[in-house]
C-alpha cells in the first residue's frame, strides 16, 4: 500500500473525519496509513472456524468505539508482530474472532462508511476478512426513533432487534454470509462452517484478555453439553464487588453482552435436534429474556468471569431505553489482562465446581443482619439468607447489586 510506512508495533486508527451539516453527521473516510511495509498475509481458512458477529444499526459513533477496541484488542495483532513470514502465520492454528461479520439492521451510510474503514484495517493490516451482511429494515422503520421514557416502553425496537439477531446468526452458522458480500480489498477464500460464533453489539467495548478469554474456554463450551454459552458480563461487576481478575464461575443466569455460543446450541445437539434455538427463535421479541426461560435453557448454565471483559457503554436510542444504564455504566472492565490459555480451568467441570462452591457457601460466616454482613465481609466470606424473592430485592437494593429477576432466577445466581 502507498502513504506512509509506520513501525511495525504501532497500532493506527482508521481515520474518520466527522463534519456536522445541521444535526446530519457526515463521515469521511481517508486510507489508512499501513503499519506494515506491504500487506499482511491472509489466514488459513482453517483457522476462520470462530468468527465474532457484530451487529450494528445506526449509532455510527457507538459502533466506530465498539470496532476500535475490536481491532486493537484482536489476537491477530500480536500475530502481525510476531510472525514474518507466511507458512509462520498457517502455524499459529485457531484463532478465535477470524473472520469479522458485520450484520448492520438497515443501510445507514455513516455505519457503512465506518465499516469499508474497518474492513481495510482487518484485510490488509491484519490479514483477516470482514464481511458486511444486510438486513432489511422497511423504509418507515429507519426514520423512526426509539423511545427513550423508560416509563412507557415500546416493544417494537426488542422485536426489530431479535428478527435481525436470528436473522443473522442464521446467516452466520449456515455460511451463507460468506456469499452475501464479495466486496474485498484482497482475494478471499470461503471460510468453513463456525463451529461457534462470538457476538458482539455496537455499543460494547471489549478488554484486552476478552478474546483470550472466549479462546480457553471455547473447547470447554464446544465438549460439556451443560453449558449453553461462555459470557464476558458480570451482571454486578461493580468495582466494590469484584477482586478477582483470574476467576471465572458457572452461572445459571445468562448476561449476554459480549458472549460465545456453539453451533450444538444453535443447532441443535444430533441426539436432542429439538434443543435448537434456531427452531422458533425468540416468537415475541426480548430475545435474551427469550434464552432465559426454563424450557429454553433446559438448566444449562453460562462461564463468566467475576471481573467482566465487556463494558456496555450505549445510553442513547438502544433498545434497553435507560431502563438500566445507572447499573450499566458502574461495570468494572478488566484492565489487568490475563493469558486466560495459560490458566487451569479444570475447576469448571460441573461437578467439581458444585463441589467447591458448595464448600465455600457452607464455610462462609452465617450472619442475620446487614450491618453484619458488611462488617465481617472484610475479613472473610459471609453467608447471609433470604427467604423470598421480595427478601431478596431488599438485601439486593442495600448491598446496591441488581435486584430483578428473570424468569424466576436472580441475576448472577447459581442454582438458583
Amino acid at each position: 500500500g502507498g502513504g506512509t510506512h509506520l513501525p511495525r508495533g504501532l497500532i493506527v486508527r482508521p481515520k474518520i473525519e466527522r463534519h456536522r451539516f445541521g444535526n446530519k453527521l457526515r463521515q469521511r473516510i481517508k486510507r489508512l496509513e499501513l503499519r506494515l511495509e506491504g500487506k499482511s498475509p491472509m489466514l488459513d481458512v482453517n483457522q476462520m472456524e470462530s468468527p465474532v458477529l457484530v451487529f450494528t444499526f445506526k449509532r455510527a459513533d457507538y459502533f466506530e468505539r465498539a470496532m476500535w477496541k475490536l481491532y486493537e484488542n484482536h489476537p491477530a495483532q500480536k500475530y502481525v508482530q510476531q510472525t514474518a513470514n507466511l507458512q509462520e502465520r498457517h502455524d499459529i492454528g485457531r484463532i478465535i474472532g477470524a473472520p469479522i461479520i458485520i450484520s448492520q439492521d438497515g443501510d445507514d451510510p455513516e455505519v457503512k462508511a465506518v465499516i469499508e474503514a474497518y474492513r481495510e484495517a482487518f484485510e490488509i493490516n491484519l490479514g483477516i476478512p470482514l464481511y458486511r451482511i444486510e438486513h432489511y429494515r422497511p423504509p418507515e422503520d429507519e426514520q423512526e426513533e426509539m423511545q427513550v421514557d423508560s416509563w412507557d416502553i415500546d416493544p417494537k425496537p426488542y422485536q426489530d432487534l431479535a428478527r435481525h439477531y436470528g436473522w443473522a446468526l442464521e446467516q452466520t452458522f449456515s455460511g451463507a454470509a460468506y456469499d452475501l458480500d464479495t466486496q474485498h480489498d484482497r482475494h478471499i477464500s470461503k471460510p468453513p462452517l463456525p463451529q461457534r460464533v462470538v457476538i458482539l453489539e455496537e455499543d460494547i467495548e471489549i478488554a484486552t484478555d476478552f478474546f483470550s478469554l472466549m479462546n480457553a474456554t471455547a473447547d470447554i463450551l464446544d465438549s460439556d453439553d451443560t453449558l449453553l454459552a461462555v459470557s464476558g458480563y458480570n451482571d454486578n461487576g461493580k468495582t466494590q464487588h469484584v477482586a478477582d481478575s483470574k476467576r471465572l464461575v458457572r452461572s445459571d443466569f445468562f448476561p449476554g453482552l459480549g458472549w460465545m455460543m456453539p453451533r450444538r446450541v444453535w443447532d441443535g445437539a444430533e441426539s436432542h435436534p429439538n434443543t435448537a434455538l434456531k427452531n422458533n427463535w425468540a416468537p415475541n421479541g426480548y430475545w435474551d429474556d427469550w434464552i432465559r426461560e426454563p424450557n429454553i435453557r433446559l438448566g444449562r448454565q453460562v462461564l463468566r468471569p467475576e471481573v467482566s471483559r465487556t463494558f456496555h457503554f450505549g445510553n442513547i436510542h438502544g433498545v434497553s431505553q435507560n431502563d438500566v444504564k445507572h447499573d450499566l455504566n458502574q461495570i468494572l472492565l478488566d484492565r489487568v489482562g490475563v493469558q486466560w490459555e495459560k490458566e487451569d480451568l479444570s475447576y469448571l467441570k460441573p461437578e467439581w465446581f458444585a463441589e467447591s462452591y458448595w464448600r465455600r457457601v457452607s464455610n462462609a460466616k452465617l450472619v442475620s443482619t446487614e450491618a453484619d454482613a458488611k462488617f465481617y465481609i472484610a475479613h472473610s466470606d459471609v453467608r447471609l439468607v433470604y427467604n423470598s424473592l421480595s427478601h431478596f430485592e431488599t438485601l439486593a437494593f442495600n448491598f446496591d447489586i441488581m435486584a430483578d429477576e428473570k424468569a424466576g432466577m436472580v441475576r448472577t445466581g447459581y442454582e438458583g
